[in-house]
């Protein structure tokens, strides 16, 4: 029979931390909203299965690590089978180096941040209680559209300007699937759900406003309806290359609050559709698997670092943009000369038959589409920016595409 646990921990950081997700070197001048580490533990008696996710950009892989440690020496949970992830909010704290290692993270809070994320896990496993699960499927359309435009002259541009008739198509597929994970007490009360949908968490524009975006909003709409006690986990999809942005239409242009409440609420319903008509069961076969495999780190011509010399020598004349991209050239250049990878942990897990695929990075969403194709599950989730971060993961297309 199975037992299961939902859990969250706040995990707001203090006003003046640098934030991560944009170009600019932000700090923190006002809570929009908290943010949470949030945590379910499915036990079925042989093996347990624990999975949380983060109102962050992204999760250093020591993190990963010292976090996983401490939740196996309090539950016992093996750590190949705990997932640690990221929501991918651009509103909050930064916890890895993002741009360049002068824009560090404040490593008081990274601490922290990692004993908040054991402690979110070490609660869901201690709220165990006899329980059934169901999945579900959904569709939607209108929330997630590829960024990358291809142009007439066959450059690759993020978000072009809205309208142009320089645009001649979108480089890429959205994934418009919606994966829902609904876990109910045996007296039927909803105790949490995990929803799996791929888009950039960039729609709410908070600027220096700490704010999980739309994820927090899915989990606040659905507190409002299941009540307190219910928990949403949010899980990220393949969406390197995602976001909530289309230039054909100039009401999704603009972001805000408002955005970011629409579609967290438009998820959170399709969450409560899907439950409608869930098969549940109390038994569950589940199993894990995790295998460190080396990522390439991208070719560097000769033409980016005369490049990055000019916007050195005269950053005025360049944007922000470049300014970051600069430094960056020549710090990779250095890493690739140390090793020619980064290791990054691609991780599964067995519910039923179900498949979900963990994946260390911003993967672009052929990737993501590509595994759904192939695996032999009967339906399977593909979770990005878990268990560590190697950076964009693009496909060749996008390379010789250029851009953003």
């Amino acid at each position: 029979m199975l037992q299961i646990g939902c859990a969250e921990v706040d995990i707001t950081p203090p006003l003046g931390i640098r934030m991560s997700g944009m170009w600019e070197d932000r700090h923190a001048t006002e809570i929009l909203d908290p943010l949470f580490a949030r945590a379910m533990v499915i036990d079925n008696g042989v093996t347990q299965l624990c999975f949380v996710t983060c109102d962050v950009l992204s999760v250093r892989r020591s993190t990963v690590l010292n976090a996983r440690n401490a939740i196996h020496a309090r539950t016992g949970i093996a750590p190949d089978r705990i997932a640690i992830s990221a929501t991918h909010t651009h509103w909050g704290p930064a916890t890895t180096f993002i741009w360049t290692h002068d824009l560090a993270p404040d490593e008081e809070y990274v601490a922290s941040f990692g004993d908040k994320i054991a402690e979110a896990a070490c609660e869901a496993f201690r709220k165990r209680q006899p329980a059934e699960i169901g999945f579900a499927w959904r569709f939607e359309g209108k929330l997630t559209f590829n960024r990358r435009y291809v142009m007439r002259d066959g450059k690759t541009l993020m978000h072009p300007a809205p309208g142009s008739t320089d645009i001649l198509y979108q480089e890429g597929p959205v994934d418009p699937e919606v994966g829902v994970l609904c876990a109910r007490s045996k007296d039927g009360k909803t105790l949490g759900y995990v929803v799996n949908f791929a888009c950039h968490a960039t729609s709410s524009s908070a600027g220096t406003k700490i704010s999980a975006d739309y994820p927090g909003q899915l989990a606040a709409h659905v507190k409002a309806v299941r009540g307190e006690d219910c928990v949403a986990l949010f899980a990220n999809g393949a969406c390197g290359n995602l976001c909530q942005q289309d230039v054909y239409d100039p009401d999704r242009l603009r972001g805000g609050v408002e955005l970011a409440k629409k579609m967290g609420e438009q998820l959170a319903e399709h969450a409560f559709a899907a439950e409608e008509g869930m098969q549940f069961t109390d038994e569950l076969a589940l199993d894990s698997r995790s295998v460190e495999i080396p990522f390439p780190i991208r070719h560097l011509p000769e033409e980016l670092f005369d490049w990055a010399r000019q916007v050195q020598a005269n950053p005025q004349a360049y944007n922000l943009q470049d300014q970051r991209y600069a430094p960056m050239a020549f710090e990779l250049a250095e890493e690739k000369r140390r090793a020619p990878t980064t290791v990054g942990e691609v991780q599964a897990f067995r519910l039923g038959d179900i498949g979900w695929v963990m994946l260390p990075g911003e993967i672009f969403v052929e990737f993501g589409l590509d595994l759904k194709l192939r695996s032999p599950a009967k339906r399977t989730w593909v979770t990005e920016l878990a268990n560590g971060i190697v950076g964009y993961v693009p496909t060749k297309r996008a390379f010789e595409g250029g851009g953003y």
